[in-house]
C-alpha cells in the first residue's frame, strides 16, 4: 500500500474523530474542518488508488502504456506549437 493510500486514510479518519469532537462540543468550525479533512483524505486515498492501478496496468502492459505516453506527447507538442 503506497504512501498516498495510508495518509488518505489517516486523513479521513482523523477528520471523523475532529467532526465528532465538533459535534460533541456543539462548535460548527471544528465540526467544518473534521469534514474538510475527510474530504481531503479520502481524495488522497482515491488518488493512491488511480496511481497504484496505472503502476499495475503499466507493468502488465508496457508497450500500450509507451503508446498512450508517445500520443499524449504527440497531443500536447501540437497544442503548445
Amino acid at each position: 500500500m503506497p504512501k498516498d493510500r495510508i495518509e488518505g486514510k489517516a486523513r479521513e479518519l482523523a477528520g471523523q474523530a475532529q467532526e465528532a469532537f465538533g459535534e460533541f462540543t456543539d462548535d460548527h468550525e471544528h465540526d467544518l474542518r473534521g469534514k474538510a479533512r475527510q474530504a481531503a483524505g479520502a481524495a488522497q486515498y482515491h488518488y493512491g488508488e488511480a496511481v497504484d492501478q496505472v503502476r499495475d496496468t503499466t507493468r502488465e502492459n508496457p508497450f500500450a502504456a509507451l503508446a498512450v505516453a508517445a500520443a499524449v506527447g504527440f497531443v500536447f507538442g501540437r497544442f503548445l506549437r
